[in-house]
């Protein structure tokens, strides 16, 4: 009897352990290389990685300059992943991330670059296997979503092995 007792209450415990709310980026976790279609001399390179409870991506556009970082975590007050960007140019903005499917789901927000310029943006990036994993965004202007990118992403070496 004790020992249904004590598999009953370890089997409570187990069910009540709350799920890691930021496990739809687990996957993610590592470094990609995007392709933009008819840009074959352009490509993003971004690495994932634990910083604690957060995740980190940094990402570089090649051959140009241009980089940033977001940094993701769990707002424990809204229950929802959240993220912030801070680009290298200084333009930033932040959001909520949602996981739909097989799906990372970006909702609108706004981009402000450096110079106060603001862009309503969206995105969503689809994994497509263990490996691959693709980015559509969209800007609303004059009055409707358009396409701003697709970037198809490979798993590569991360550049510190």
């Amino acid at each position: 009897m004790r020992a249904v007792l004590l598999a009953l209450a370890l089997s409570a415990c187990a069910a009540s352990a709350p799920a890691d709310p930021m496990a739809p980026l687990q996957p993610l976790m590592g470094c990609w290389r995007g392709v933009f279609p008819d840009q074959p001399d352009i490509h993003d390179e971004r690495c994932f990685e634990a910083l604690g409870a957060h995740i980190v991506d940094r990402h570089y556009v090649r051959p140009t300059t241009y980089g940033g970082e977001t940094t993701y975590h769990h707002d424990d007050a809204q229950d929802e992943v959240i993220w912030a960007y801070a680009a290298n140019d200084g333009g930033r903005s932040n959001g909520v991330v949602t996981e739909r499917g097989d799906a990372l789901v970006f909702p609108p927000h706004t981009f402000r670059s450096a110079d106060g310029a603001e862009m309503r943006l969206r995105s969503t990036w689809t994994f497509n296997g263990p490996d691959r994993f693709s980015v559509f965004s969209e800007r609303f202007e004059n009055g409707a979503w358009v396409v701003l990118m697709r970037i198809d992403y490979e798993r590569v070496p991360s550049s510190r092995e």
